[in-house]
């Protein structure tokens, strides 16, 4: 949660890489959760004129996966994206989007466009053109596995069709089955259909996996609400004030706390 102390680390390491990609993303993504979202995007845009060796992406967190690969305008797009969603600005998200979806060379980067657009999309509030696109998605790949825990967390989110959801969800966690996002989103989901035994197993397995997800604590700290366990759920919520970065996020779990 030291995000200042973090940001100074990263910039010393980058004086002899300034222009290492997995540098230049984690600078950026902390900028962002710093509230200095347009200095992030600048910082991204402006790596394009250095010298570029190639480096791994930028750590991701809560529960909807964009796969971002390293090294070129394509994927500078994407994460830009990325982090206008991430902030709750959608439509430069979606922008940014559609532009990576234009340059893209060949059809796998076309769907990894497409699901960074059906996030954008989730944010705007439009559910019903984030559906369509990640459904298209899985027209040309049924098994994407982060298109159907996508698909099917959005559903939860909504409380809609959750068979459905929880049926897509484990069939992203049949491909990996340690992944935190896929394990948090299916909990979620069994949360929605009150299903709280089921929803508390794989909630705690995500938090295992993952550490640092806010979004994790926070239906954690649901779920013991719904428990009636009020102690336990201001532990978790806690813990997401903490790890939080958006305004948004911060205003609704200081509400939950009675802050």
């Amino acid at each position: 949660g030291d995000r200042e102390a973090a940001l100074t680390l990263v910039r010393g390491l980058r004086i002899n890489r300034p222009s290492e990609s997995g540098l230049v993303r984690t600078e950026a993504t902390i900028l962002a959760e710093l509230g200095k979202l347009d200095a992030a995007v600048e910082l991204v845009k402006k790596q394009r004129s250095m010298p570029r060796p190639v480096a791994g992406g930028s750590p991701q967190s809560g529960t909807i996966e964009v796969p971002v690969p390293s090294g070129d305008e394509f994927s500078d797009l994407l994460f830009i994206s990325n982090l206008y969603s991430q902030a709750n600005r959608p439509k430069e998200a979606i922008e940014a989007a559609n532009q990576a979806f234009t340059i893209a060379a060949g059809n796998e980067r076309k769907q990894i466009a497409k699901m960074s657009l059906a996030t954008a999309q989730q944010v705007s509030g439009d559910f019903a053109a984030a559906e369509l696109t990640l459904r298209d998605v899985l027209k040309q790949t049924p098994g994407n596995p982060i298109a159907l825990n996508n698909l099917g967390y959005f559903l939860a989110e909504r409380g809609e069709r959750l068979e459905e959801a929880i049926e897509m969800i484990r069939q992203a966690l049949s491909v990996d089955a340690k992944n935190a996002s896929y394990l948090d989103s299916l909990g979620w989901a069994y949360f929605k259909q009150g299903k709280l035994v089921e929803a508390e197993k794989y909630l705690k397995e995500a938090a295992r996996v993952d550490l640092d997800s806010a979004a994790i604590q926070e239906h954690l700290g649901d779920l013991f609400r719904e428990k009636k366990d009020l102690t336990g759920a201001r532990t978790f919520w806690s813990r997401a004030l903490r790890l939080a970065s958006d305004s948004v996020d911060i205003a609704r779990l200081k509400k939950k706390m009675g802050k």
